[in-house]
């Protein structure tokens, strides 16, 4: 596939990207006097809709989030390695009333890596046994801290550098051990 130069929307560049690549495997498929069977397309769909984060309605100022299902999509990992990542505090998740849960999409880079700075500050928290709501709204709330902007913010502005991830961690782990007392 070649890289995307000017398409109209960002949906029309992803549906031109998905139909370029569908059409180069099925002629790969015929080269070798195989056909391309897609079974169930509403079931692929769903599927590959799953790596897009949901609408939630507590996406402010958290949201969007990821659900289980969509996030382990995305990561290619099994939902064991999901809830493992959550247990040991690497990855941020908030139960909702009903006991599903979900994951804040702020804490990913591009790449589904959690951001340098947050998956310290998320560890810091949980050690503690901080629920993930309050470490959501530790991350996005503007603090004198942080310059007067969020974990999260300062960690952009500054480019998840490594002296702006230690400071975020420090400041997490500050807090963590402050709020346990």
């Amino acid at each position: 596939m070649t890289p995307r130069t000017r398409t109209t929307t960002p949906v029309d560049a992803l549906t031109e990207a998905l139909r370029e690549g569908i059409s180069a495997r099925l002629e790969d498929l015929r080269a070798q006097g195989r056909t391309l069977d897609l079974g169930d397309v509403d079931a692929l769909a769903e599927r590959m809709l799953a790596a897009l984060p949901t609408v939630h309605p507590l996406d402010q100022p958290l949201g969007p989030f990821y659900d289980t299902a969509g996030l382990i999509a995305w990561l290619g990992i099994s939902r064991q390695a999901l809830f493992d990542r959550v247990r040991r505090g690497t990855v941020l998740a908030c139960r909702t009333a009903d006991g599903h849960l979900v994951y804040p999409s702020l804490q990913f880079g591009r790449n589904g890596a959690v951001r340098p700075g947050v998956v310290e500050a998320i560890g810091a928290f949980t050690r503690r046994g901080v629920d993930g709501w309050s470490i959501g709204a530790w991350l996005t709330t503007p603090t004198p801290v942080f310059g007067g902007q969020s974990a999260i913010d300062y960690l952009v502005v500054h480019r998840s550098s490594s002296t702006a991830a230690r400071f975020v961690a420090d400041r997490a782990a500050s807090d963590a051990a402050a709020w346990a007392a």
